[in-house]
C-alpha cells in the first residue's frame, strides 16, 4: 500500500534531510559496508523525488549473508513536544531477508514499531508496492538515537532497500491509512444504490472519510462515509444507468493529514446486461446471399424479451429465437448479437465474421415484354453458379416460365410467356438457387399488348398434303434478323427469306401431315410470335371414270393418286 501524505498543518518540521546534494552526514556500518548513497539506477531506478537516495543495492543486486546498519544523526529531541521520524522507502528484499528500525535511549538498541506497525511481524519483508510513506514517534530526550537494520541470510539475494526524504518533526505527520475498500463487482443492479465499507486507522484518530465517485456518462458526486469505532467505514455509490462505468475512490483525514485510496488510479465496476454468448455461423469461405446465425441466450435478472442482430455496427434483424437467418454483403461482414430486456438493450456478444462471395444478378436482356406474348430473356448474374436442376425464375404476376436454359454459370437464357391480362409497369426479377434468393429490383417492365409486335397475315392461309410452295407472312414491325419459322408437325420450312416486315416461306407438306390447323410461331431471337393458323387439308384425288382414264394421268399424279389409294386402302375399279 503507498501512503501519500497530502498535509501536514498540524506539524512542524524540525529537520529535515532530501538527500539530493549530499549524504545527510548519515552513518553507514556493516559487516560488508552496503548501505551507499548516490544516484539510484537499481531497485525503482531513482530516489522519491530525485535521482539520490541511500540504498543497499544502490546499483545492482545486495550480497548475501551479511547485516548492516544506517544511522541517521537526529538532533537534540528534548524540546519538541512531539517528536516523529519521516522517510519514504522501497524494498525488494530475498526470501527470509528484512529491514527495520531499532531505536536507543540509554537502555540499548530495540526494535522500533513505525506507525500502523510492520507488514508481518517486526520487520519488512518481500516488496514494497513501490514508494511508501512511514512514520516512528521518537522519545524526546536529548540522546536518542535511531538505525535502519538491513539483515541478509545466506540462501540468496534481492534488489535492495532504498531510503529517501528524512525528517524529524514536531506533532503529527501521520496520514490515515486504509488497508481495505470494497471493490464493487460488475453488475445487472440497475437500482442500487451499491454498499461501500473501508477500514481506515489512525495514530490520533480518524475525522472524515469522503467516498468520491464519477461514470463514463459525466456524472460525478461524493458522499461522508459514516463508521469509525472500530475503524470500519461505510457508504453507498447510487444507481446508474446500463452500459455506465462508475470509478470510485476514498479521501480519508485526521485533520492535519489525508491520504487518498487508491493513490493511483480507481477502482471500478460496470453497470450492464448481459450478452449472448457463443455466437457461431458458417466457418470458411461461403457462396450465398445469406446465412445462418446461432447463439445461446443469456442468464439475466431481467426479464429477456428478444434480440437484435447488428452488421458492422449496425442493426438490422430482431427475433425472439437464438438463431438468424442474415444477408450477407461480402468478404468480411462482421456480425453480433444484442439481447433485448425488459428494462433496455444489453452488451453486444462476442463478434463473428462471415467470409462470402455473395451472388447478385446484374442485368436482363431485353428487359421489356408485351402482355399476351412470349419472349426470350438472358439473364446475367455474378458468382451464380448456375446449376439448371436448381434454378427457379419469377417474373412476377400474370407470367410463366416455360423454359431455363443454363448457358454457363452466370449465364441463363429463359422462355418467357405474359399473360394478355398481365398489369403493364416494372417488376422485380427474382431468381431462387441452390446459393439462395437473387433480387434484381425493378429490372423488367410489361407494356401494354396494343403495341406487341404481331403476326399481320398468313397466305395463303390453307396448303394440301403432300404440297409444297411460298408462304407469305406479313409482320407488324420489321425483326433485327432473318427469324426462324415453325408451321407445325409435318410442314417443312425449307427457307425463309426477310424483305422488310415481309417473310417469303418455302414450305413442303408431308403427305402424312396431321390434317387441321398448325400453330404458326415466328421467334426472332427474342419474342416468339404467333400467327392466324395454317389449314393442312386432305389431298382428294379427282374422280376416274376409267382404266384408261387413270393411264392418262401425268406422272407426278399418278404417283400422289397411288400414295392417297394407299394411305386409305381402297382402291378404283374399271369399268368395261
Amino acid at each position: 500500500m503507498i501512503l501519500l501524505l497530502a498535509n501536514a498543518l498540524a506539524s512542524t518540521p524540525v529537520l529535515l534531510w532530501d538527500l539530493e546534494q549530499d549524504d545527510g552526514e548519515f552513518s553507514a556500518a556493516g559487516e560488508l559496508g552496503q548501505w551507499r548513497w548516490g544516484a539510484a539506477t537499481s531497485g525503482p531506478g531513482a530516489g522519491y523525488d530525485g535521482a539520490h537516495a541511500w540504498a543497499i543495492g544502490l546499483n545492482s543486486s545486495y550480497l548475501n549473508d551479511a547485516t548492516e546498519y544506517l544511522e541517521v544523526p537526529l538532533p537534540d529531541l528534548s524540546a519538541v513536544g512531539q517528536p516523529v521520524l519521516s522517510f519514504a522507502h522501497w524494498y525488494g528484499f530475498g526470501a527470509g531477508d528484512e529491514g527495520y528500525v531499532e531505536l536507543e535511549d540509554g537502555t540499548g538498541w530495540r526494535c522500533a514499531q513505525p506507525v500502523y506497525g510492520y507488514p508481518v511481524g517486526l520487520s519488512w519483508n518481500g516488496n514494497s508496492a513501490g514508494w511508501e510513506l512511514v512514520s516512528v514517534a521518537l522519545p524526546a530526550t536529548a540522546t536518542v538515537r535511531l538505525r535502519l537494520v538491513f539483515v541478509a541470510n545466506d540462501e540468496g539475494v534481492g534488489t535492495g532497500w532504498f531510503i529517501d526524504q528524512v525528517g524529524v518533526w514536531d506533532g503529527d505527520v501521520t496520514a490515515p491509512r486504509v488497508s481495505s475498500l470494497t471493490t464493487l463487482p460488475d453488475t445487472e443492479d440497475l437500482t442500487g444504490p451499491f454498499e461501500v465499507s473501508a477500514e481506515i486507522e489512525d495514530d490520533t484518530g480518524v475525522d472524515v472519510v469522503t467516498l468520491l465517485w464519477t461514470t463514463d456518462r459525466g456524472g460525478a458526486g461524493s458522499t461522508p462515509m459514516t463508521g469509525g469505532a472500530d475503524g470500519s467505514w461505510e457508504g453507498t455509490v447510487p444507481a446508474a444507468p446500463v452500459d455506465t462505468e462508475v470509478e470510485y475512490h476514498v479521501v480519508a483525514t485526521d485533520g492535519a493529514n489525508s491520504v487518498r485510496y487508491p493513490a493511483v488510479g480507481e477502482l471500478a465496476f460496470r453497470v450492464y446486461l448481459p450478452a449472448p454468448t457463443a455466437l457461431s455461423g458458417p466457418a470458411g469461405r461461403v457462396v450465398a446471399t445469406e446465412a445462418a446465425l446461432t447463439w445461446t441466450a443469456p442468464t439475466s435478472i431481467h426479464t429477456l424479451q428478444g434480440y437484435e442482430v447488428w452488421r458492422d455496427g449496425a442493426s438490422i434483424a430482431e427475433t425472439t429465437l437464438p438463431e438468424a437467418l442474415v444477408p450477407l454483403h461480402g468478404t468480411g461482414d462482421t456480425f453480433s448479437v444484442r439481447a433485448r430486456y425488459d428494462v433496455g438493450v444489453g452488451d453486444p456478444s462476442d463478434s463473428v465474421t462471415i467470409e462470402a462471395v455473395v451472388p447478385s444478378l446484374l442485368s436482363v436482356d431485353p428487359g421489356t415484354a408485351y402482355a399476351g406474348e412470349s419472349l426470350w430473356v438472358d439473364v446475367i448474374g455474378r458468382d451464380g453458379r448456375f446449376v439448371s436442376q436448381e434454378i427457379e425464375l419469377d417474373f412476377g404476376a400474370g407470367s410463366d416460365v416455360e423454359s431455363i436454359v443454363v448457358q454457363n454459370v452466370d449465364r441463363l437464357r429463359v422462355e418467357v410467356r405474359f399473360e394478355a391480362d398481365a398489369v403493364a409497369g416494372a417488376r422485380d426479377v427474382v431468381l431462387s438457387s441452390g446459393v439462395g434468393t437473387l433480387t434484381l429490383a425493378d429490372a423488367f417492365t410489361v407494356l401494354a399488348s396494343s403495341q406487341r409486335p404481331r403476326v399481320l397475315s398468313l397466305t395463303p392461309q390453307r396448303v394440301t398434303q403432300g404440297d409444297n410452295g411460298t408462304l407469305t407472312i406479313s409482320l407488324s414491325a420489321a425483326p433485327a434478323a432473318v427469324p426462324e419459322v415453325s408451321l407445325g408437325d409435318g410442314v417443312v420450312v425449307e427457307r425463309v427469306e426477310l424483305d422488310g416486315s415481309t417473310l417469303s416461306v418455302q414450305y413442303a407438306v408431308a403427305i402424312r401431315a396431321p390434317l387441321g390447323e398448325h400453330e404458326v410461331l415466328v421467334d426472332d431471337g427474342v419474342r416468339l410470335l404467333v400467327g392466324p393458323p395454317l389449314e393442312v387439308r386432305d389431298w382428294t384425288p379427282a374422280p376416274i371414270d376409267s382404266c384408261a382414264s387413270v393411264a392418262a394421268l401425268p406422272g407426278a399424279a399418278l404417283v400422289a393418286l397411288a400414295a392417297a389409294l394407299v394411305r386409305r386402302r381402297r382402291a378404283p375399279t374399271c369399268r368395261s
